[in-house]
């Protein structure tokens, strides 16, 4: 079984590179538009885009997605990662651990603390394997192996539903995810992964006490289609499934629950993060533009941090936006 999780990883890790399972047709991020204001009584380099998150003080609000880890391949990507994460002050969150449960010598893939001593480390795995016997207390080893601050558990329904062999049996998983976070000492997170949460999922997952919410929205990268290029070349029909990450964030903002949100889908810039946190989100995910950077080295991915830094400031500066309290407050056109 780890050899085939390993294969599989390999394969997501290769075409999540390729342009073909990226779906930024489906972006509503041109729908929210600043008023600029041409008078900002600001340094702009005395702006603050710090935020606080599981306890830390971020230097900004954002969050290195889950991308992957267990192979060979990710060990010095995920290394580049961690580096660049505690050298620019963002959350770190790891791939889906699972096959470090299945495969024990592969834990070390996941055990980056030593890279990354001073920021939030988010552990992760899927929901489909809550429910399998000893699910929970596997969840509560995630945390423990990558001595994290919070694990993700993430939602894929679609991608499970297409792929081969995928875990297409999810009966039990509500209670087994209530039954986590009712016991879990760090906090517990969900996350979609690329395809997006309604507010109908969001409801639920309000219902059983959990307080923050990815919403990985549809607009980035498709793991439908990622699934079907592994057996297939042409466009899977599910490609486009789900919903954007605007309209996700937009839509259960609206909702008045008790949801912090992390808006993550398809953002490839500082002034979308800026966007989805004047929309509702608290701090905002990224991974497609880290990809490539993250496969050469460290101070790639620290450039690639710094760009997105430089384009929020700028849209804080240009919204007389001294701190982020200032720009959720921005006005739109």
């Amino acid at each position: 079984m780890p050899e085939a999780i390993e294969t599989r990883k390999l394969d997501h890790l290769v075409i999540a590179a390729k342009e073909s399972v990226q779906r930024p047709a489906l972006s509503t991020f041109d729908s929210v538009r600043f008023e600029p204001y041409a008078l900002p009584d600001l340094n702009m380099d005395d702006i603050s885009c710090s935020c606080d998150f599981l306890s830390h003080r971020l230097s900004l609000p954002l969050i290195i997605s889950s991308m992957s880890g267990g192979i060979a391949q990710a060990d010095r990507m995920n290394i580049h990662l961690a580096e660049a994460a505690e050298a620019k002050g963002v959350a770190l969150s790891l791939g889906s651990m699972r096959i470090a449960l299945e495969d024990h010598g592969q834990a070390k893939s996941f055990q980056l603390r030593r890279y990354a001593p001073n920021v939030p480390i988010i552990a992760n795995l899927g929901a489909a394997q809550l429910r399998s016997k000893g699910g929970v207390d596997d969840a509560l080893r995630c945390i423990e192996l990558a001595e994290a601050d919070a694990l993700y558990i993430h939602l894929n329904p679609i991608q499970e539903a297409v792929q081969q062999g995928g875990d297409r049996d999810w009966r039990g998983i509500i209670d087994a995810l209530a039954q986590l976070n009712a016991v879990s000492p760090s906090p517990i997170l969900v996350k979609e992964v690329g395809h997006g949460i309604g507010p109908s999922t969001a409801k639920a997952i309000a219902a059983l006490g959990i307080k923050w919410l990815d919403v990985a929205g549809s607009g980035g990268t498709s793991w439908a289609q990622i699934e079907h290029e592994r057996i297939n070349e042409n466009e899977s029909i599910f490609a486009d499934w789900g919903i954007d990450t605007v309209t996700a964030i937009t839509k259960i903002s609206n909702l008045g629950l008790p949801l912090s949100l992390i808006a993550s889908g398809g953002i490839r810039n500082g002034l979308q993060v800026a966007k989805c946190l004047r929309i509702g989100a608290s701090l905002a995910g990224i991974a497609k533009p880290l990809l490539t950077p993250a496969l050469s080295s460290t101070d790639d991915v620290i450039d690639t941090l710094k760009k997105f830094e430089e384009e929020l400031r700028t849209t804080m500066f240009c919204t007389n936006s001294a701190c982020l309290d200032d720009l959720v407050r921005a006005p739109l056109l």
